[in-house]
């Protein structure tokens, strides 16, 4: 018999998914509409959350991200495991690609980048760790979408549909795109999530063929020719194949 799981912290979890770079702060009334939960509930929630400290209130009724969260946030970047043992690898195929290069893990709502080594460029493209990719307009989300199993993927497509992230024209161009994924091995970016960006993406799979992580280098989309592609995505290959064999299980 599962473990019953409480539905009041997964709520609060859901409250603090609110927030982003894009939406700093959030009212009750936001919180309430997003969650279709009644005004008093929400008001509930957040001073709750304040009193803990994942919370402060700005001003009056306005809430933002607390010292709490601040500090886990800190505590997760020094102590990750996981990106403590990709940042070497990554930092090496960066300095051979000469693009900036990123490792990313999945998450409810898109993938997260947990590493990161910056091109050393006049010009180059950064990204910082914690930054979350939104699954259709990234070169990894195309590549955790081709590795779903079906329904998952499905209901993940389905969403994004729903919410209008997606419209008919968009939702079929990506199902392409996660095709061609497949077959190719690595997925593309041209400018979807930012104008002038472009990325290539590669998977990196466990001992049991499981998508464990992914590995990207981004950079101005106008050297991203098909031709500079292909030969970004064989580098990152046998970097994928490095990782898989640093981390535990790989």
């Amino acid at each position: 018999m599962a473990t019953p799981l409480n539905g009041s912290l997964i709520k609060a979890f859901e409250i603090l998914d609110l927030f982003s770079e894009q939406q700093p702060q959030v009212t009750s009334a936001e919180v309430a509409r997003a969650l279709e939960m009644s005004h008093s509930t929400a008001h509930r929630f957040l001073t709750t959350l304040e009193e803990v400290g994942a919370l402060v209130q700005v001003r009056r009724g306005v809430y933002g991200l607390g010292h709490h969260i601040a500090q886990l946030g800190r505590v997760a970047e020094r102590t990750n495991p996981l990106a403590r043992l990709v940042q070497p690898v990554i930092a090496r195929i960066c300095g051979r690609l000469n693009e900036s290069v990123m490792a990313g893990a999945l998450t409810r709502d898109g993938v997260v980048c947990i590493a990161t080594a910056i091109a050393p460029r006049p010009i180059s493209v950064n990204i910082q760790v914690g930054r979350l990719l939104e699954l259709h307009q990234s070169a990894q989300g195309k590549l955790w979408l081709a590795h779903m199993d079906s329904a998952e993927r499905a209901a993940r497509l389905t969403e994004l549909e729903v919410t209008g992230k997606l419209n008919a024209e968009e939702s079929q161009s990506l199902r392409r795109d996660i095709t061609v994924a497949l077959e190719n091995g690595f997925a593309c970016n041209r400018g979807e999530s930012e104008p002038d960006i472009g990325a290539v993406a590669v998977p990196v799979f466990d001992a049991e063929g499981a998508l464990r992580l992914t590995l990207s280098a981004f950079g101005m989309a106008s050297r991203f020719t098909e031709e500079h592609e292909a030969w970004i995505a064989e580098g990152l290959k046998v970097a994928a194949r490095d990782v898989a064999e640093a981390i535990p299980g790989g």
